[in-house]
């Protein structure tokens, strides 16, 4: 459901311009799709938290993998629960993103 938004990140190398396209596309179909906005939003979050941490910052190879695979993981996780039927599903999957977002980073 939200795969494309990962093929973004990889066909741009996951650089910080990728996640900041990847915030921007997110933001665009939120208000394009209705009933997936909370989850669009999630990722649109955490594509535009790598923005601003890393933006004209040196960041290295292991940093971008290991936000990469965070946020990859927030787009797997929210495409399983949101291709299936169950709101249940959905709402505990849009939890443990929101919950994460808002943890502390490190």
């Amino acid at each position: 459901m939200f795969s494309d938004l990962h093929k973004l990140l990889d066909e741009h190398g996951g650089s910080v311009r990728a996640y900041e396209l990847c915030a921007r596309t997110a933001r665009i179909r939120a208000v394009e799709e209705p009933n997936n906005a909370a989850a669009l939003f999630l990722l649109a979050m955490a594509a535009q938290r790598f923005v601003d941490a890393f933006d004209d910052q040196p960041i290295t190879v292991q940093e971008t993998a290991r936000e990469g695979e965070k946020i990859g993981g927030y787009i797997t996780d929210l495409s399983e629960a949101f291709s299936q039927s169950d709101p249940e599903q959905k709402i505990a999957a849009l939890n443990i993103v929101a919950r994460a977002l808002s943890e502390k980073r490190t």
